[in-house]
């Protein structure tokens, strides 16, 4: 995983969570702007992929400010409660505060975790979600790991990451808007200009597409799939762990 700062000696997790810290008062809204606002039809996208699976206990992992457990919670009726966890306590902080302003806090809690070793028993939960994290996690594979074994069986996994596009002009495109548009953008909302170069090259060394695929089937889960939302710069990827049936869902 890249390191965002190289210089540094510090471990790889210390870092992030540092970063995550200090940008959480100003995260939603960059990322708002950022995305020019697809990042809530993104997650809406990824819900209805869930929806059909009618999970109850949902694992929301590098929940952050919380905007995915809330819409967990908001878009799909079978779920009874929502398990926020992260590694920064601001975004966390910022996160219980949502909940608190929507009163759904016996929907929906937070603790702060390490992704790769969980405290939670074996199947504990029916579904689990990372939205926009992954890309950030230092061990991705042993991540994977960790989701298929706290799963129930025929539990699922639901991702929504950044990605880039796989069509050379729009990758062109992109390239200028994240290598040079998102950092400039960052730098002067955030005044954290590192974070926001870390973001895009966090995103290219990710592994992508079918290569996340290959980890997602490598980490035990008996089916995985992606869909890739046009241009390209957000992919959903979908785990299905053992002795699971797919509900027919459309994009």
């Amino acid at each position: 995983m890249l390191t965002p700062y190289k210089d540094s000696d510090e471990p790889k997790v210390d870092q992030i969570r540092k970063m995550f810290n200090r940008i959480a008062p100003q995260y939603d809204r960059l990322n708002r702007i950022i995305s020019l606002g697809l990042d809530r039809s993104w997650r809406r996208r990824a819900l209805h992929l869930l929806e059909p699976y009618q999970p109850q206990q949902v694992l929301d992992v590098a929940t952050g400010t919380g905007d995915l457990a809330i819409d967990l919670v908001h878009t799909i009726p079978s779920v009874k409660h929502v398990t926020g966890i992260d590694i920064s306590e601001e975004m966390m902080r910022i996160g219980q505060e949502k909940v608190q302003a929507l009163t759904l806090e016996r929907k929906i809690s937070f603790e702060r975790q390490d992704s790769t070793a969980t405290t939670f028993a074996d199947a504990s939960f029916d579904a689990a979600t990372i939205g926009f994290g992954i890309r950030n996690f230092t061990d991705i594979p042993a991540a994977a790991r960790e989701l298929h074994r706290i799963l129930r069986p025929s539990g699922v996994l639901v991702i929504i990451e950044l990605s880039e596009p796989k069509n050379p002009l729009l990758h062109l495109g992109y390239q200028l808007y994240a290598g040079q548009i998102i950092p400039l953008i960052g730098r002067f909302m955030s005044r954290d200009r590192e974070a926001y170069r870390y973001l895009p090259k966090s995103i290219a060394v990710m592994p992508q597409r079918e290569k996340m695929v290959a980890i997602l089937r490598e980490a035990g889960f008996r089916e995985a799939f992606y869909r890739s939302i046009f241009p390209g710069t957000c992919t959903i990827y979908i785990g299905i762990n053992a002795e699971g049936s797919t509900p027919d869902a459309s994009a």
